[in-house]
């Protein structure tokens, strides 16, 4: 499913750092709808819902806290060192977050809305999210910047940052599938500059 009446969905990705969330506060003071779909995420993961339940028993109650509450760092840590699992946790995950931006969307289009931004690091086109949206920008920065901000935003070395880089790999690659590649290398002032013209691009 692609057109939903004359509402125009987008979609933000990019590597950690890159200034992703940056592109969907620049379309909030835009009076875009916007969503940020790691949040929608973890509102999947709250205590005792289906999500909840799913990942308990897929990963064991090790990656609880005291609270009965899934604790996201141990989490994050399982899928980054381990393939399989992080496939695990996004066939879990995914369906699910697609449903809420589905529901979104019809919610946004019943509003009479033009356009709709989601962001979120694993947009593609090759997942069911990205299939459904209809256009796709990657935000992209240099490896050597990326490095430098998150070291600097996290307290990390250099080192540790760019491991993290390596991790992600995978989303690297969606930028060669990406409708529309935004270079965020110099400051957020240009950042602005370059999405103006996006919206220009898309007539809104």
């Amino acid at each position: 499913m692609k057109k939903l009446n004359d509402l125009l969905k987008i979609g933000v990705s990019g590597l950690m750092g890159s200034g992703k969330s940056e592109a969907l506060e620049y379309f909030k003071k835009k009076l875009i709808p916007t969503y940020d779909l790691d949040i929608e995420s973890k509102k999947l993961l709250k205590i005792n819902s289906r999500v909840y339940f799913k990942v308990i028993k897929k990963f064991g109650v090790g990656i609880l806290n005291k609270n009965k509450t899934i604790n996201k760092r141990k989490l994050r840590e399982l899928i980054f060192n381990n393939s399989t699992a992080r496939i695990q946790l996004n066939n879990i995950v995914h369906p699910e977050v697609l449903k809420r931006v589905v529901i979104i969307s019809k919610k946004e289009s019943k509003k009479k809305k033009t356009l709709i931004v989601f962001e979120g690091a694993l947009i593609s086109k090759k997942t069911d999210i990205g299939k459904f949206l209809n256009k796709i920008i990657f935000v992209h920065t240099p490896e050597k910047i990326l490095a430098k901000r998150i070291s600097e935003r996290d307290g990390l070395s250099i080192k540790d940052a760019l491991k993290l880089l390596k991790m992600q790999n995978n989303i690297k690659k969606n930028r060669k599938s990406a409708d529309i590649v935004v270079l965020n290398d110099k400051s957020i002032k240009n950042l602005h500059k370059q999405l103006n013209l996006v919206l220009d691009k898309l007539a809104y």
